[in-house]
């Protein structure tokens, strides 16, 4: 069974440093380290773009907890200037995003790498560890896109008792949780810790229900706010 998770994008002058700072938080608050946590992220763009739209992409991800399934994430970007709106910052919750979620097996998944209407632009990896912490499952990994510099990091935070989706309220647990960690963690010291934090989907269940995932959370769940974050930090 999979909790209530909730993706966390981590913003610092020194990922590296801030990185090793978040893993002694963890030991100092008691919290078991369970394994290594690993993401694969790879963005594919279609060749010919379909009439009416600005982007056609397709996400593939694959995670170390289950890593006999490949989800796919198909994010279109329709262009439609009568809107007069900006796109997305992660391609999927803007009001000119289409997107739909699948869940494969690795045949599945090179079946759609063949798919010779796209072709891979982008890769990254998502790479750290992961806690126990009660009834939380903690991950910090840092995002490598190119080369081998870390430019990004995220925190997981998966509540195993809340296993349905709830009132969007139920998140501030752990919001709180996220910002205990941390505080006291930065490279510079800033007077408000939170302003280094940011969720990579404003309204998370809103799009839940705009890819149609059932209430019952699940890996789907996960993956595609790793998508999103992957989106925001590869660029």
């Amino acid at each position: 069974m999979t909790g209530m998770t909730r993706v966390y994008l981590v913003s610092d002058s020194n990922i590296p440093v801030r990185y090793q700072n978040l893993l002694k938080k963890m030991d100092e608050m008691g919290a078991r380290k369970v394994d290594r946590h690993v993401v694969h992220s790879q963005m594919l763009s279609r060749k010919l773009l379909v009439d009416g739209y600005a982007n056609q992409r397709m996400y593939l991800l694959r995670t170390s907890q289950n890593d006999d399934l490949i989800y796919a994430v198909l994010g279109n970007e329709k262009t439609e200037l009568s809107m007069k709106v900006d796109s997305s910052e992660n391609g999927l919750d803007g009001p000119l995003d289409e997107c739909c979620l699948l869940e494969c097996g690795l045949e599945g998944s090179n079946i759609l790498q063949q798919v010779e209407i796209y072709v891979p632009k982008s890769y990254g990896k998502f790479e750290g560890m992961q806690f126990a912490f009660g009834d939380f499952t903690i991950g910090i990994c840092t995002f490598v896109c190119r080369g081998s510099t870390p430019t990004g990091l995220v925190v997981e935070i998966q509540y195993t008792p809340c296993s349905v989706l709830a009132e969007a309220s139920q998140d501030k647990l752990l919001d709180e949780l996220l910002l205990t960690i941390a505080t006291g963690t930065e490279t510079t010291p800033t007077a408000n810790p939170a302003d280094s934090i940011k969720k990579p989907i404003v309204n998370l269940l809103g799009l839940f229900d705009k890819v149609g995932l059932p209430p019952q959370y699940s890996l789907k769940h996960t993956a595609i706010q790793y998508v999103a974050a992957f989106n925001i930090l590869r660029k």
